[in-house]
């Protein structure tokens, strides 16, 4: 899996500000695509644990993996998706220790650190997302999400300039993904770039016309009032 990171019930200041899709109703962009390998051949999680993992079945897959790291304790892709499954069910402090044990191990790969960023961002904990949104941006610098995430984690610490930056750049390597642009507005509008912001809010509109905005944007577009259904903004990435 990639990312998948969807969850689902968010507070409703986060599911407004975070950006409307990209963690958990848990989520899962696609657990479709989760490998049998990760792309370190040191670790293998077999068939039996990662199956259910992809199919969304996280109660077995959670039993699986403990089952896996039974017989193999370093196992750093058995950790990470164990982190992963206790993430879809609502467990992140036990998915920020089985992410951090999979890094003390040696595991490094830049999905992993944007789902433990999502994962701080969950728990409100965003120095420590931000902290972990930029090793993903190290290891991926041209990974949009990750970008995206590091631009949250700035907006939520209210450092406005450098949530513009990262959005910026988000949108840049991902142009079609709303969430980026969203983020940007979002940033630019708290920062008093009404131009900037009013750019990214038409550039969202087109991408996504019944994209709802956050209350703030709201305020300062009230033609672009959307329905109240708000959109998810922290999605795990499924893990490969």
């Amino acid at each position: 899996m990639r990312r998948a990171i969807h969850c689902s019930c968010w507070p409703p200041f986060l599911v407004f500000l975070l950006i409307f899709a990209a963690v958990m109703a848990p989520g899962c962009q696609s657990l479709q695509r989760l490998k049998r390998s990760s792309t370190d051949d040191r670790w293998v999680c077999p068939e039996y644990a990662d199956v259910p993992l992809r199919q969304g079945r996280f109660e077995e897959a959670i039993e699986q993996h403990l089952q896996v790291i039974s017989q193999e304790p370093e196992n750093g892709l058995a950790h990470y998706h164990l982190g992963y499954a206790y993430g879809h069910m609502g467990l992140h402090p036990d998915e920020i220790a089985e992410y951090l044990r999979a890094v003390d191990l040696g595991m490094v790969k830049g999905d992993l650190f944007y789902n433990l960023g999502m994962s701080y961002m969950q728990l409100q904990e965003y120095l420590r997302a931000e902290q972990a949104f930029l090793r993903a941006v190290e290891i991926e610098p041209d990974c949009g999400e990750n970008h995206r995430g590091l631009g949250l984690a700035y907006l939520k610490q209210e450092h406005y300039h450098e949530a513009i930056v990262s959005c910026r750049r988000a949108a840049t390597l991902e142009p079609h993904d709303a969430d980026s642009w969203h983020c940007l507005a979002l940033a630019a509008a708290k920062s008093d770039e009404v131009g900037e912001s009013w750019y990214a809010v038409k550039k969202l509109g087109k991408l996504d016309p019944d994209y709802t905005l956050d209350p703030f944007l709201l305020k300062i577009f009230p033609a672009k009032q959307k329905s109240p259904t708000p959109n998810n903004p922290i999605e795990p990435r499924d893990p490969r």
